[in-house]
């Protein structure tokens, strides 16, 4: 699972599932100038997620959405609203087509006025998970090998 590549595909099927995106970046650098609506994709935190018994680690990934639209356009107020909700019915129960990627579970959605930088603008912010497994399984193919197993007086195995 490369995190590269899931941020990436999140971008990409966000600007075809929803044609009034303009601009999906991730981690963008703020910028006096945007095109908008915009959409900011970020992986806000890691938490520990259910392990699936493969020794790979399980993690529990939280993403975020900021949809960004000029404040000064006529109902901004309900294209904000509008925008972010299509964010939340394309994130939930997408797995974007990466492998050991859960399906989406929308958390939740509303304003966001928490970064100074997009003051002038009207942002709102989607939450949503994923569960993820990193690493190798021990459970791949060509990872068992062949062995035998005695069993009091009877030999099983190859």
């Amino acid at each position: 699972m490369n995190l590269k590549d899931l941020h990436d595909k999140i971008c990409t099927t966000l600007k075809k599932e929803i044609s009034a995106i303009q601009t999906c970046e991730v981690y963008p650098a703020i910028r006096k100038e945007l095109v908008a609506p915009a959409v900011f994709i970020e992986l806000s935190s890691l938490e520990q997620g259910k392990d699936p018994g493969t020794e790979e680690l399980a993690l529990k990934a939280r993403f975020e959405a900021r949809i960004v639209i000029d404040s000064t356009i006529e109902n901004a107020a309900i294209i904000v609203r509008t925008l972010a909700a299509e964010v939340a019915r394309v994130v939930n129960k997408n797995t974007w087509n990466v492998e050991n990627v859960s399906p989406g579970e929308f958390i939740s959605g509303g304003g966001d006025d928490f970064r100074p930088e997009l003051d002038a603008y009207l942002v709102w912010l989607i939450e949503w998970v994923h569960y993820l497994h990193v690493g190798e399984s021990v459970w791949l193919e060509e990872k068992i090998k062949p062995h035998t197993i005695n069993l009091g007086n009877i030999n099983v195995g190859s």
